[in-house]
């Protein structure tokens, strides 16, 4: 998406807390990059599209390429603090567990909100309310948090569980995927888990809230959860 700098910090920031012998990572380019990659001690497998792809075809198209044990979803705008993986991983081995994820917090360490219940039209209104007043839909106590959902910037699956799921619903484009797919696995019986005390940094370039494409975007993708799911279900 034209974010090469971030995907550069994301990379330098893998190198420095993880053993480049654990990892593998694939970039995949939307739009013709403009900067190159800065090298890395892991493998990096570069996917370039000739026209831009949604969300969930992007990943689906990198999971392709997987041939590790599990899959995990990380935006570029991403930092690791620590290696969150071995804890991620040991609870991702639970056998309810289908998709586990870190706390997420800004470059201030203030927490994001993450971990969100299934979006309905009276939540949506509840949480555009509760913006306003900085109001998370779960409050952290504990090590763990079992939420509906978590954000998509960073997710952690089993390869086998992504495979039998189905990957990403890629009729969404950009929006909702992220809550499609931990439904999906709700009705696997597969819990979805955030682990409070594995943090990684969050910051986001939020020009795309003041785009009318990505609010077109945002409006027809709950539209179809809302379709897919109705709201008395969740």
């Amino acid at each position: 998406h034209g974010q090469e700098d971030l995907v550069n910090e994301c990379l330098a920031s893998l190198a420095k807390h993880c053993s480049p012998d654990r990892i593998a990572v694939t970039v995949t380019h939307n739009i013709a990059p403009s900067i190159p990659l800065v090298p890395s001690p892991f493998p990096v497998h570069v996917l370039s599209n000739s026209r831009p792809k949604g969300f969930g075809a992007n990943h689906n198209q990198a999971f392709s390429w997987c041939r590790e044990h599990f899959f995990c979803v990380i935006n570029p705008d991403i930092l690791l603090l620590q290696d969150p993986f071995d804890r991620l991983i040991s609870a991702l081995l639970e056998d309810d567990v289908g998709v586990v994820a870190p706390m997420l917090v800004d470059s201030s360490g203030k927490v994001q909100d993450s971990a969100r219940k299934f979006p309905t039209p009276l939540r949506i209104m509840t949480r555009a309310i509760g913006r306003k007043y900085n109001s998370h839909e779960y409050r952290v106590h504990g090590k763990r948090i079992m939420p509906d959902w978590v954000a998509g910037m960073f997710m952690l699956f089993s390869a086998d569980q992504y495979a039998a799921i189905g990957g990403f619903d890629e009729r969404y484009f950009m929006y909702c995927e992220d809550a499609d797919i931990c439904r999906r696995l709700a009705q696997k019986g597969k819990n979805t888990l955030l682990l409070t005390d594995v943090l990684a940094v969050h910051n986001p370039r939020r020009a795309s809230h003041a785009r009318l494409s990505h609010l077109y975007w945002h409006l027809t993708s709950l539209t179809r959860f809302f379709l897919k799911y109705p709201f008395y279900t969740l």
